[in-house]
């Protein structure tokens, strides 16, 4: 392209002067001077051509120039045209991730708030089942097939709870992490709590389940018992759901080992459907199965491979599968766990020395007992008959000892009629010394005389509850009298033990009141209680208790509120004194726990609340007070609970002598009442309305656990309802929703504990509606909840002996 040169001034003027000149010499010449004037006219206007195509071509040249240029502005201008059009679409499409983002946030916390609600729901009425199977477990008239029925369903109800745990997690699903911890456990005991738990549906399919653990497997391991029992609960499931015949084994191997570490190789066997080699790549996934018709054949959400698979990861293992189509599969993992320095932590007594003398018919039994039984430091002598059981202590007593058989261990499932005979002979004849008769207890009912001298136990007992069998009895008799191992009532209580701390149990909830009550009294613990917050202050303030178990939702006060307010008391009273505030709750969601040591509580316990579980956190953190009459150095002290005024409400400033007779604070607990077997059931009112507003099944099983204290926990209920509904009345009319949402959760809850499921519904529909404020009418809704009130209680007080 030419450059472009802008057209010359010069140029024109000469055009100009040329043409003017021109111009000139023609009119010279016009005129008759003489000269060349045409010659000069001619070439002048020549050079004016000259100049002026010149000064029209550097125009030209301009012009396409500035074409060129405005062109290239109309490109520009049409550019940024585009530019604020695509700013306009990022702004929009970064308006629409924020909103988005918005709502997801909205559906994430309004997700972690249903988990919430349906975490507390859940362990609610857990905490009704779990803790009474748990004192079921331990009472001292329980027979030993009655034993095993509660065992398992206490196992089941421990599983459920993990479940529970698992699922409602809210931290772990979202974050995508599971923490694994660390503990010493014994394998044996581990599998075989697992396999018992597995035994009624497999013994309900006709099948099989075999145990074997290699003799170089270390039994005591470090490592996390729940989630290697979550493995293998699952893998043991499944192998049972999908075997219609033949068996399924559990193994155990030691394949390796380091300097801290065993490498154990955990295989679940069974001759079941199998898998084909083209659906074994995807049975590890999240949702899915080997087929899809089996889901529908035997159920499953295809989620527990998946989640084995992730905790064996977490384990730093390995799982996998070999199997063919019809001839069953083998689930495998290879995990570490961690070395064990020296044994199990060592038991009060112990048998080293002891002779044992087994008696079974079973060659596997006969072989695991003869390979368990040393372990435990007994020498062991095994026998088939009660013949040759009668020869091995004739020749002992021939040979002057008669003491060299401690125990003899029977198992009834091959003895008939001989056990008895056993038995017998062991009573009459002197020369056989202090025998003990230990018997396991097959399908077969025993005699009342077996019943009544021998120590029975179940044959699939755990080693536990062998071990606490076999373990004799202090020489004197008169500690314990009558009392069997393992029997339910606790111990005596010994100096220092948690028998003689005091305690104040903070519970809105009458079941779960009735329930703390139960589990304190079990470990014998001294409990006064308080339904709130506020009385629960009045209470610690009155007098001086070693520990409070604080639940967290209550009505008038929470339990967060009254433990910053208690603490608050302790930092201005400064005199050293800190009272363990332990919360008890149903709150059991990620960051409960953080939220309930903010407001000033010392540990958490979630509800359910086991024995085990309570027992530990009263060891934890009571530490006996010194007797009055110790010789300490004199000091000037103060009550503990010293708080100013404005750390307690006004009502707890009142007098000591006044406080204590708070209505809003109920009687020491009453001291257990044996259970009872369960009565015949009672029939709810004659119409079908009325029969509805019970479910009869829930209130036998309530029945079954607490015997005639049903009858109380009914009383209760019907005399703690009515306040409650004139409660939500009031609110209703305001419309107060807090008020509505405190009073709706705690009827709920205690509703159905007693099996008044529609009034519970009823209750949960004004709870969530208060939570969200979307309740239209609250009126017609607390309405509602009276009239299935007024159906419950007749119910109820029909189910009440006349």
């Amino acid at each position: 392209m030419a450059a472009a040169y802008p057209p010359s001034p010069a140029s024109r003027w000469l055009a100009l002067g040329a043409a003017a000149g021109a111009a000139l010499a023609l009119a010279l010449e016009r005129f008759g001077l003489s000269g060349p004037w045409t010659s000069v006219a001619l070439l002048l206007a020549l050079l004016a051509l000259f100049a002026l195509s010149a000064y029209l071509h550097a125009a030209h040249l301009r012009d396409g120039e500035w074409q060129r240029a405005d062109e290239r502005a109309r490109r520009g201008e049409a550019a940024i045209i585009e530019l604020q059009r695509e700013i306009d679409r990022h702004t929009q499409l970064e308006q629409q991730l924020l909103q988005a983002k918005q709502t997801a946030e909205s559906a994430v916390l309004a997700k972690g708030e249903f988990l919430a609600t349906m975490s507390h729901e859940i362990r609610t009425p857990l905490n009704g089942v779990v803790p009474m199977l748990d004192l079921l477990l331990h009472a001292a008239s329980l027979a030993p097939d009655h034993r095993e029925l509660v065992r398992t369903a206490y196992a089941s109800s421990q599983q459920l709870l993990r479940i529970v745990d698992d699922i409602l997690d809210y931290s772990k699903l979202e974050a995508d992490r599971l923490e694994l911890e660390t503990t010493t456990f014994n394998l044996r005991e581990l599998l075989e709590t697992v396999i018992q738990l597995m035994e009624r549906p497999a013994e309900a399919k006709g099948l099989r389940l075999h145990l074997h653990i290699d003799p170089a497997v270390r039994l005591p391991v470090r490592g996390d018992p729940v989630r290697l029992r979550q493995v293998l609960g699952n893998l043991i499931s499944n192998a049972v759901k999908f075997t219609e015949r033949g068996s399924v084994s559990v193994s155990v191997a030691r394949i390796g080992e380091s300097t801290a570490q065993h490498q154990l190789r955990f295989e679940v066997r069974d001759t079941g459907i199998g898998i084909a080699p083209e659906a074994q790549a995807r049975l590890f996934q999240a949702f899915s199965q080997a087929d899809a018709s089996t889901t529908r054949l035997y159920g499953g959400t295809g989620l527990g491979l998946a989640i084995c698979r992730r905790i064996v990861d977490l384990m730093g293992g390995r799982i996998g599968v070999q199997s063919e189509p019809g001839r069953g599969a083998t689930f495998r993992f290879d995990i570490p766990l961690l070395k064990v320095q020296g044994d199990m932590p060592a038991r009060e007594l112990d048998f080293a020395g002891g002779r044992l003398l087994l008696l079974s018919a079973d060659a596997r039994l006969r072989l695991r007992l003869s390979m368990l039984l040393p372990n435990w430091g007994l020498r062991v002598t095994a026998v088939e008959t009660t013949q040759e059981a009668l020869d091995r202590l004739r020749a002992a007593a021939a040979q002057g000892e008669p003491w060299a058989y401690g125990i003899v261990l029977a198992d009834l499932a091959g003895m008939r009629n001989t056990a008895l005979a056993l038995h017998r002979n062991l009573e009459r004849h002197a020369i056989y010394g202090d025998v003990r008769l230990v018997c396991l207890q097959g399908e077969d009912p025993l005699s009342e005389e077996l019943l009544r001298s021998a120590t029975v136990l179940a044959r699939n007992a755990p080693d536990a509850d062998l071990r606490a069998a076999l373990t004799p009895k202090p020489a004197s008799a008169e500690d314990r009298p009558g009392r069997q191992p393992g029997a339910g009532a606790s111990a005596p209580a010994q100096p220092g033990s948690a028998a003689s701390a005091r305690v104040l149990l903070v519970e809105d909830n009458p079941v779960n009141l009735m329930v703390g009550q139960r589990l304190l009294n079990v470990l014998g613990v001294d409990c006064d209680t308080a339904h709130n917050g506020e009385a629960a202050l009045l209470r610690m303030q009155a007098s001086r208790y070693d520990l409070v178990l604080m639940d967290c939702q209550m009505p008038v006060m929470d339990g967060y509120t009254a433990t910053r307010r208690w603490r608050d008391g302790e930092h201005a009273a400064q005199d050293g004194h800190h009272l363990p505030i332990i919360a008890m709750t149903a709150n059991a969601m990620a960051g409960d726990r953080q939220k309930c040591i903010d407001a000033g509580m010392d540990d958490y316990l979630a509800k359910p609340v086991t024995r085990a579980e309570l027992e530990r956190c009263l060891h934890r953190w009571w530490r006996p007070r010194p007797p009055a009459d110790a010789a300490a150095p004199p000091v000037a002290t103060r009550p503990p609970a010293a708080a100013p005024a404005a750390a307690v409400p006004a009502a707890a400033a009142i007098p000591r002598a006044t406080a204590a007779a708070a209505p809003a604070i109920a009687p020491s607990a009453p001291p257990p009442v044996p259970l009872k077997p369960p009565a015949a059931p009672v029939a709810t009112a004659a119409s079908g309305d009325s029969a509805a507003a019970i479910d009869q099944e829930i209130l036998d099983e309530l029945r079954a656990v607490l015997g005639n204290e049903v009858e109380r926990l009914i009383t209760v209920f019907l005399e703690a309802t009515p306040p409650l509904i004139a409660r939500l009345e009031a609110a209703a009319l305001a419309p107060d929703y807090a008020a509505l949402r405190e009073a709706a959760h705690t009827l709920k809850s205690s509703s159905a504990n007693l099996g008044a499921m529609a009034l519970s519904t009823a209750a949960r529909r004004v709870e969530l509606g208060a939570r969200t404020q979307t309740l239209d009418r609250p009126a017609v809704a607390v309405a509602l909840v009276a009239r299935e009130f007024a159906r419950a209680s007749q119910a109820l007080r029909a189910a009440l002996p006349a």
